[in-house]
C-alpha cells in the first residue's frame, strides 16, 4: 500500500510540475520584472492575509466569545450557590411558603403551574424601604402555563410590578417580570 501511495505522489507532483512548466512558466517569464515582483510579493501576502484574516482572527473572536460566556455563567453559578447555601441554612423558612420569603413563595407557586423549569433567572431585587422584590425570566415556556402562573401569583396577593411576555415561537413565550412591591 506505501508503495502505491509514493507512486500515486509521484505521480501527482510530475503532473503538477508538468502544468507549471507547461502553462504557468511561459506566462511568468513573459511578465517584466517588476510585474513579476509584485506576482512574487502576492503569493507571500495572499495566504498570509487568508490566514489571519479567514483562520486566526475568527478563531479569536469565537474564543473571547466563549470566555465571556464562561464568565457569565460562573457568576450564574455563584448566585445559585449562594441561594442554595441560604435556602440549605433555613429550611423551614423555605417549605412554609409565607410572604415573609418572597423567593420561596414564588418558587413555589412556579413549581405548581409547570413553569419553575422554563426559568432562567428567579433572583431578589435590592430596594430601599426594605420591601422583597424578585427578578424573573422565563423563557420558551407554553403561554398557557405562563397565563396560569400569573394568575396564581395575583390569587395569592403577590404583585407584579413590571411585566414583558415575548413570543419566542408558536405557542411559547419568554417573559420578564418583576415580582412584590
Amino acid at each position: 500500500m506505501n508503495i502505491s501511495l509514493q507512486q500515486q505522489w509521484a505521480e501527482l507532483q510530475n503532473k503538477v510540475f508538468n502544468l507549471w512548466d507547461t502553462k504557468v512558466s511561459p506566462h511568468y517569464q513573459a511578465l517584466d520584472e517588476r510585474e513579476q515582483k509584485v506576482v512574487r510579493i502576492a503569493a507571500i501576502a495572499l495566504p498570509l492575509i487568508i490566514f489571519v484574516f479567514g483562520i486566526l482572527l475568527p478563531t479569536l473572536d469565537k474564543n473571547a466569545a466563549l470566555r465571556a460566556n464562561i464568565a457569565t455563567l460562573a457568576v450564574q453559578v455563584h448566585e445559585a450557590n449562594q441561594l442554595a447555601d441560604s435556602l440549605a441554612a433555613n429550611p423551614q423558612v423555605a417549605q412554609a411558603g409565607n410572604e415573609s420569603n418572597l423567593l420561596g413563595t414564588v418558587d413555589k407557586l412556579a413549581r405548581q403551574t409547570g413553569v419553575r423549569s422554563f426559568m432562567t433567572r428567579l433572583r431578589p431585587q435590592q430596594v430601599m424601604g426594605g420591601e422583597q422584590r424578585l427578578q424573573t425570566q422565563i423563557k420558551d415556556a407554553p403561554y398557557a402555563k405562563v397565563a396560569d402562573f400569573l394568575a396564581t401569583l395575583e390569587r395569592s396577593g403577590l404583585p407584579v410590578d413590571q411585566l414583558k411576555i415575548q413570543a419566542s415561537s408558536e405557542g411559547l413565550v419568554h417573559m420578564q417580570a418583576v415580582i412584590g412591591g
